[in-house]
């Protein structure tokens, strides 16, 4: 008995996809019967956006996404030879990759994310790739983005990827770290450097 929902394009969202430059993608926002969507997960942050900037605080943030490299299949995981039982950071499983996240992480130079770590992860076959915090949004479209740029790349290599909780259950499912601040002007009012955890009463609170 509803209205269709549309999906509005925000175009100061743009991206250009690296590895197919006559195509862009955008992210959007939900509308019904000519209104937004008050349950989008993104019209929500937009709202609380509009709330900060009345105090004239803008919020931060930047996340850790961790995903599996696995077979056409999506039955077992793509590296058949990643098989220690302590994997985490295991350099010779992430060069045996190596091509697959060098695409991910020059396509994210190229954008001007600003990449900073790549490396293996706590379970066999899962990665983690690091780019730098910004504006909540566009960290938010980021995050986005990333999962359907490692997905499209990873098919690319004759692979699928997944972001799924838990796609294996003897295995240490995938997360993803979310870093906050709260900034007024160039002030990041989260941090203190002489508190026992460099934080504020506001960070505390």
């Amino acid at each position: 008995a509803d209205a269709d929902m549309f999906a509005i394009p925000d175009p100061d969202s743009l991206i250009q996809l690296p590895w197919k430059r006559e195509v862009g993608w955008l992210a959007s926002d939900l509308w019904m019967n000519n209104k937004l969507v008050d349950a989008s997960p993104r019209v929500m942050l937009k709202k609380q956006i509009a709330i900060l900037s009345k105090k004239n605080l803008t919020m931060k943030s930047g996340v850790e996404c961790e995903y599996f490299l696995i077979n056409k299949e999506g039955t077992e995981i793509a590296d058949k030879k990643d098989v220690q039982s302590k994997p985490c950071y295991d350099q010779s499983a992430l060069m045996r990759q190596y091509d697959l996240i060098k695409e991910i992480c020059d396509s994210m130079i190229q954008m001007g994310w600003n990449p900073y770590q790549n490396d293996h992860e706590d379970a066999n076959g899962q990665f983690e790739m690091n780019w730098n915090y910004s504006n909540c949004l566009q960290t938010a479209d980021r995050h986005v983005f990333f999962k359907f740029m490692v997905k499209t790349i990873a098919e690319k290599h004759g692979l699928r990827a997944t972001f799924m909780p838990k796609p294996f259950k003897n295995l240490t499912g995938n997360g993803c770290h979310a870093h906050v601040s709260l900034w007024k002007e160039s002030t990041n009012i989260f941090l203190d450097k002489g508190d026992r955890f460099g934080l504020t009463k506001t960070a505390y609170n």
